[in-house]
């Protein structure tokens, strides 16, 4: 039998009318001649509330019992899921992320895999089980502590499993048909998009996309995964995500992020607080921001941004003094309501960009800065405007 990754989000298994479901699905997936793993998530907003729940209890709580809090979500849904299975004939057992062989660093809330050992997932399958794992979660070899992988960390589970299996198929399912040439809900003409580079999507969840988690599609990439993601509702084909196989400038999607907020540090280096050990410290107690960008022009000047939720880079900005430790100069500036607005694709470039601008100009949105990189045109637009933006580009690339 080949064996088969699924992965299933929070909504595909949102109480016991889904859960039903999402079995009868598996095991039809079973009986057409898959040894199955199937990678759940935790129940609707399962997560949301356990963090809402933490913070009436504790104003700021240790990031380890967080972990441990965090972790029964998926926990549920893995023995639900497995009875579910039962109850239709199937044998299934349910094993959290250290009982799978998750492996990963010491650090909660934003743990990566460093290895997978899926001994006992083997063995089941190998005992005709079907297996259900807990996402999002592993365990760290070094402190023996249970960790969780940030969110949107089940995609990366299922995608970890894949590879340790064998490159194996991962099928990512979820509550769309796949990946878009733009959010539905902004641009109603955006259409689905069948085949997609792993570089391209690799961009565009950076970048905004939320339908999968980027560390996913950054490993899939790595250890040459086959990825498609597809509806839990229903059994229509969605987007294969697959090696980059032309060369030819093409854009492939428009995503964007809104309600931005910019952490800009720039100053000159002295002491502990030179640029490394303030980009180390800031990723160690603000996980949730990302570094976007590092820069440092001679030996010591340098500068440094990080972009987040607007309380994340609020809370960097009152502690920032502290973070960055004794010595040398820094002056932090933040930005809020900002958006980012990108084309995704392969080759842009100058050419592109000009289109681009120009149908931003002709649409009258602002344009606050434009950043190239290899696989995406990045535009800081107003947040205000962030729409308009990027049913301007839609149209003039993808219309």
């Amino acid at each position: 039998m080949t064996v088969l990754v699924q992965k299933y989000g929070g909504t595909s298994v949102n109480g016991p009318d889904r859960i039903r479901a999402v079995a009868a699905r598996i095991a039809a997936a079973r009986a057409a001649g898959h040894a199955m793993v199937v990678v759940v998530s935790a129940m609707g907003d399962t997560t949301d509330e356990l963090i809402a729940l933490a913070h009436r209890v504790s104003p700021l709580p240790s990031r380890r019992e967080m972990d441990m809090l965090l972790t029964t979500g998926e926990r549920v849904s893995m023995a639900l899921v497995a009875m579910a299975l039962h109850d239709l004939g199937v044998n299934a057992i349910s094993f959290t992320g250290s009982q799978s062989g998750i492996l990963t660093d010491e650090r909660h809330a934003s743990a990566r895999i460093v290895g997978v050992k899926p001994d006992r997932i083997r063995a089941a399958l190998d005992a005709g089980q079907v297996v259900i794992v807990a996402g999002f979660q592993g365990v760290s070899p070094k402190t023996k502590e249970i960790t969780t992988l940030g969110r949107g960390g089940s995609d990366t589970t299922a995608v970890a499993l894949a590879a340790a299996l064998g490159r194996v198929r991962c099928e990512i399912l979820t509550d769309v048909d796949g990946v878009y040439t733009a959010d539905p809900r902004v641009v109603p003409a955006a259409r689905l998009v069948p085949r997609m580079g792993y570089r391209a999507c690799s961009a565009l969840a950076h970048l905004g996309g939320r339908v999968l988690h980027a560390r996913c599609v950054d490993l899939a990439a790595r250890e040459r995964v086959p990825v498609e993601v597809r509806s839990a509702f229903h059994e229509a084909q969605g987007t294969s995500i697959m090696e980059d196989t032309v060369e030819a400038p093409r854009v492939e999607a428009v995503t964007h992020r809104a309600d931005v907020s910019l952490a800009i540090a720039e100053g000159n280096a002295g002491g502990k607080g030179e640029a490394r050990g303030i980009v180390e410290a800031v990723a160690e107690q603000f996980p949730a921001l990302e570094l976007v960008a590092h820069e440092q022009a001679d030996g010591t000047h340098g500068a440094i941004v990080w972009m987040g939720a607007k309380d994340d880079v609020s809370a960097l900005e009152k502690r920032f003094r502290d973070v960055r430790g004794p010595g040398g100069e820094w002056r932090l500036d933040v930005v809020h309501d900002t958006a980012f607005v990108s084309l995704v694709g392969l080759g842009l470039g100058a050419v592109e960009a000009a289109r681009a601008e120009r149908a931003l100009e002709k649409s009258g949105v602002p344009l606050v800065a434009l950043r190239v990189t290899p696989a995406a045109l990045v535009f800081r637009v107003p947040n205000a405007r962030v729409a308009e933006a990027v049913r301007a580009l839609h149209a003039t690339f993808l219309e």
